[in-house]
C-alpha cells in the first residue's frame, strides 16, 4: 500500500511539472514530445463511422476521466470525409466529401458544424476548451475522387490556384497512379513531390488542418510498405514552421517496418508504427515482443524526432468495449483479451515505452479497464524509465531463455529491464506459453543489462499486478506466471 501511494505521488508530480515544463511561459519553444504521447483514438471503437456528437461525447469523458493520468490528445481517425451511405466501406470510391482544391472536408452529415467551410474548426476549439489536444487521421498523397475530378491545386500562400511555366496545375499533373496505397487502392495515390506543384499540394493540405485546430497528425500509408519519404519530408517541414501550435506527426501503419527503415525518417516524425493493426488477439499481442526488442536494441526509443523526439508506436490499445476492424457498427462488444493478456499488453507497452492510445470506448469504461490504463507503475515507467531493454537472462518452460526470436505463435518465456527515476530496477516476466510457468533471474546477471551498476546480491521487491511484497530476495527473482500473463517486479538492490 505504501508503495501504491508512494507511486501515485511521484506520477502526479512528475505530471504536474511536465504541464509546467510544456506551458512555455517565457515564451520559448520546448522540446517536442519529449514523453511518448498518450491520448485516446476512435477507431477500436467506432472504427470509421463516428459522428461529431459521440466524439465530443467522448472527449468530455477524456477530460474528466484520463486527462489527469496524461491522455490528453483525442484523435477522430479515418474517413470522416466519407458519406456514411448504403455500401460505402473502407475502399469504395466516389463517396468522400472534397473541396474545390482536391482536400479532403468532414461529412457534414456526421460533423454538422463543418459546413460551410469551416472544417474541423469548431470541433477544436471545443476540444480545446475542455483542456485536451485534438487530432485526425489523414492518407497519404491525393484521393482518387480528386484525381477523376482533376481538381486545381491550391497555393497556400498566394490565396489561389497553384501557377507556375504560364499554367495552373491540377491533380492529374501531379498524382503517380501507379503507386496507389496498398491496402485502399481506390482511395489514395502518391503524390509527386519532386514536383513544386505535388509539393503545394500536400502543403495546402496540411497548412489547412493546422488553420483547423490540429495538434495531432496520424499519417497513414506513407510508412511500412508504403514508405514514401519524400511525402514524409514535405509534410515535417509543415510542421516545423508551425510554431503557434505544435502538430504532433505520427505514421501509420508500420507493416514490415524495421529499424533500419525508421532510421531513414524517425528525426522527421514524433511517432510511427512498427506493427500492423494490432486487434484484441493474443498473437497480435505475442507478435510485438521480437518488433518492440529490436526497435530498444537500435536505440530508437526516444531518440531524435521533429522538433524533440520520436517514439516507436506499438499501436492503440483495444481494451475495453470495442468494435470490429472495417465495420460500419459502433461499439457493441467486450474485448477477447484474458485479463492476464491484457496486463501483458500494458506491461510490454509500458517497458518499450510506446505511446499509449486507448481504443476502447470511453462512454462504457469499465473499472477494470480504466486501473489498467491508470495504473500509477504503468505510467510512470511508460513516460519516465530509462535503460528499456529486452532481458535475455532469465529460465522457465522447455523453450529454454527466451523462446522463439519472432511470429505471432511465439511461445517461451521473455523478460524487459528498465531503471526508474529514484534508483529503482523494473523487471516483467512475460509468459507467452498456453500453461503456467515458474520464470526467474538471477540477481548477478541484472547487472550485465545495466553496466556500470553496482548491485547488491539480494533485491528488496514488489510485484505490482498481485501487489504481493516480496520481501528480501536472495540471488534470484523467481515467480510462477499465468498463462499468457506477466509479473512485473519494482526492486530495489543498491
Amino acid at each position: 500500500m505504501k508503495l501504491f501511494a508512494l507511486s501515485n505521488l511521484c506520477f502526479f508530480s512528475s505530471l504536474f511539472l511536465y504541464r509546467i515544463a510544456s506551458a512555455n511561459a517565457d515564451g520559448r519553444e520546448t522540446e517536442h514530445a519529449i514523453l511518448p504521447p498518450r491520448g485516446w483514438n476512435s477507431y477500436d471503437s467506432f472504427c470509421w463511422i463516428i459522428s461529431e456528437q459521440d466524439f465530443l461525447q467522448s472527449a468530455d469523458i477524456v477530460a474528466k476521466r484520463l486527462l489527469p493520468h496524461g491522455y490528453e490528445y483525442v484523435v477522430v481517425d479515418y474517413l470522416w470525409y466519407r458519406k456514411k451511405v448504403k455500401d460505402a466501406h473502407i475502399d469504395s470510391e466516389g463517396m468522400d466529401l472534397i473541396d474545390e482544391w482536391g482536400r479532403m472536408v468532414p461529412d457534414p452529415d456526421r460533423w454538422p458544424s463543418s459546413k460551410g467551410g469551416k472544417g474541423f474548426t469548431e470541433v477544436a476549439n471545443k476540444v480545446h476548451d475542455m483542456g485536451l489536444k485534438f487530432g485526425i487521421h489523414v492518407m497519404k498523397g491525393i484521393s482518387n475522387q480528386a484525381v477523376n475530378a482533376n481538381t486545381l491545386i491550391y497555393d497556400y500562400d498566394k490565396k489561389g490556384p497553384y501557377t507556375e511555366a504560364g499554367r495552373q496545375w491540377r491533380a492529374q499533373d501531379i498524382a503517380i497512379k501507379e503507386k496507389p496505397c496498398a491496402w485502399m487502392p481506390h482511395g489514395f495515390m502518391a503524390v509527386n513531390t519532386k514536383l513544386r506543384a505535388g509539393r503545394a499540394f500536400l502543403r495546402s493540405l496540411h497548412k489547412q488542418y493546422a488553420d483547423w485546430g490540429v495538434d495531432f497528425v496520424k499519417h497513414d500509408c506513407a510508412f511500412g510498405d508504403d514508405l514514401d519519404e519524400g511525402e514524409i519530408s514535405v509534410v515535417s517541414e509543415v510542421f516545423k514552421g508551425q510554431h503557434n501550435r505544435p502538430i504532433i506527426y505520427s505514421l501509420s501503419p508500420g507493416t514490415s517496418a524495421a529499424p533500419d527503415m525508421a532510421q531513414k525518417i524517425n528525426g522527421l516524425a514524433n511517432m510511427y508504427r512498427v506493427t500492423g493493426d494490432d486487434w484484441d488477439s493474443w498473437p497480435d499481442v505475442a507478435a510485438h515482443f521480437s518488433v518492440a526488442r529490436d526497435f530498444a536494441a537500435a536505440n530508437m526509443i526516444g531518440s531524435q524526432g521533429l522538433k524533440g523526439r520520436s517514439w516507436p508506436d506499438l499501436d492503440m490499445l483495444p481494451l475495453g468495449w470495442l468494435t470490429d476492424a472495417n465495420s460500419t457498427q459502433g461499439p457493441y462488444r467486450a474485448c477477447k483479451l484474458t485479463l492476464d493478456e491484457q496486463k501483458t499488453q500494458m506491461t510490454l507497452w509500458a517497458m518499450a515505452k510506446s505511446p499509449l492510445m486507448f481504443g476502447g470506448d470511453v462512454r462504457k469504461l469499465d473499472d477494470t479497464t480504466y486501473g489498467l490504463i491508470t495504473n500509477p507503475t504503468i505510467l510512470e515507467i511508460d513516460h519516465y524509465s530509462s535503460n528499456n531493454k529486452e532481458f535475455p537472462y532469465i529460465n522457465g518452460g522447455k523453450e529454454g531463455a527466451t523462446g522463439p526470436s519472432a511470429g505471432a505463435n511465439a511461445t517461451g518465456v521473455r523478460s524487459w529491464i528498465a531503471t526508474g527515476r529514484q534508483g529503482e530496477i523494473y523487471l516483467a516476466f512475460f509468459n507467452l506459453n498456453n500453461a503456467k510457468t515458474a520464470i526467474s533471474a538471477e540477481i548477478a546477471d541484472l547487472g550485465k543489462a545495466l553496466p556500470g551498476w553496482k548491485l547488491n546480491p539480494s533485491c528488496k521487491g514488489t510485484e505490482i499486478w498481485s501487489g504481493k511484497d516480496f520481501g528480501v530476495m536472495q540471488k534470484s527473482v523467481s515467480t510462477e506466471v499465468e498463462t499468457h500473463g506477466c509479473a512485473l517486479f519494482v526492486l530495489n538492490c543498491k
